[in-house]
Formats: C-alpha cells, sequence, structure tokens
C-alpha cells in the first residue's frame, strides 16, 4: 500500500533536504516540494497567495497520482495551518494509501543559525527567494507556529532535527518502520 509522507517544520529545518536523501531509500518515490511548483508558476510573484494555491492544487493532482500507481510521495511543507495537511489526508483515503505525519523540530537558536547559514549560504535556487520572507530574527514565531499545529495534530510523530541530517534521515526512516506511524485513513 503506497504512503505519503508529510514532512512538516520551520523553514530552514531540513525539510527538503531529508526529502531528497528520504527518495534514495524507496523505490520510485516522488519528492514533491509544493513550493518549487509554486516558483515554476509564471509571475508567481505577483499575486504569491494564488500562486500557492494553485501549486497545491497541482500537487495534490500528482499526488493521487502517484499513490494511484501504487507509488510513494513524499511532501517536504512548511504548514501552519491544517487545511492542506486535510487535503492530503482526503487524497490518502481517495487512493487506499497511508499517511504519515512528520514534523521536524529544532528549537529557536537550531532554527536561528540554519537560517542564517541558508542566508549566506543559499544552496538552491528557492532559498534566494525564501531569505527575503524569513529571517534568523522569525525564528520564535516560526517554532511557535510549529508547536501551535502540532496542539491540534497529536497523531503527527516528532523528529529532532537539531543534530546532523543523516541523523534526522534516519528517524524519519525508523518511524516509517513504525505501524503506529503509518496509519491507514479508513
Amino acid at each position: 500500500m503506497p504512503v505519503l509522507v508529510l514532512l512538516n517544520g520551520a523553514p530552514g529545518v531540513g525539510k527538503s533536504s531529508v526529502a531528497a536523501l528520504l527518495v534514495g531509500h524507496r523505490p520510485l518515490m516522488l519528492a514533491l516540494d509544493v513550493d518549487v511548483l509554486k516558483h515554476a508558476l509564471g509571475r508567481w510573484d505577483d499575486d504569491p497567495v494564488s500562486a500557492g494555491r494553485h501549486a497545491r492544487r497541482l500537487a495534490l493532482a500528482l499526488i493521487r497520482e502517484q499513490l494511484a500507481s501504487g507509488h510513494d510521495v513524499v511532501v517536504p511543507q512548511y504548514l501552519a495551518r491544517t487545511e492542506f495537511i486535510c487535503d492530503l489526508e482526503s487524497a490518502c483515503a481517495d487512493s487506499d494509501s497511508r499517511f504519515v505525519e512528520l514534523v521536524l523540530v529544532v528549537d529557536s537558536s537550531v532554527l536561528a543559525e540554519r537560517l542564517d547559514d541558508r542566508r549566506v549560504h543559499p544552496d538552491r535556487p528557492e532559498h534566494a527567494v525564501n531569505n527575503v520572507l524569513v529571517a534568523p530574527s522569525d525564528a520564535p514565531r516560526l517554532v511557535g507556529s510549529v508547536g501551535a499545529v502540532l496542539a491540534v495534530r497529536p497523531r503527527a510523530t516528532r523528529i529532532d532535527a537539531s543534530g546532523p541530517l543523516a541523523e534526522t534521515l534516519a528517524q524519519v526512516l525508523a518511524a516509517l518502520d513504525r505501524p503506529d506511524v503509518i496509519r491507514p485513513l479508513r
């Protein structure tokens, strides 16, 4: 049964990096970064809210197709509200797939350090855009917003992302082996 893995967490916590490594462990798993889709839309920055909504609709269509074909998906996405999480759950239910909700967590000081490092040494094109939107001084607010989502999503699994990337990936892989983490939606 295919699995949809949501990697939630604050910007800069390592979601996209973990997703890129995770696909190396699961044949034909799709790493689907909604922000990359959004930034691929022409003149997305004229109306970033509408572009973001459209990118999510496109992502859901791709997710449904991938799951229907029997293959896994990982979505690395910062979600401070639960609407899209519910949409992802519905996509799983519609395709008789399983849903895994993982939240990468760090404390404010670690996040501020990572955001500063990303600002100084961006390693992906979307970092240039994100660095304008998110600064190291935003770390406490971002950590708080992730905590607020965790408060209303008690079945989400916390992953300590404060260590090296390899340790975070190991925790994600271990979580994917636990039956209490991977859950059917029916």
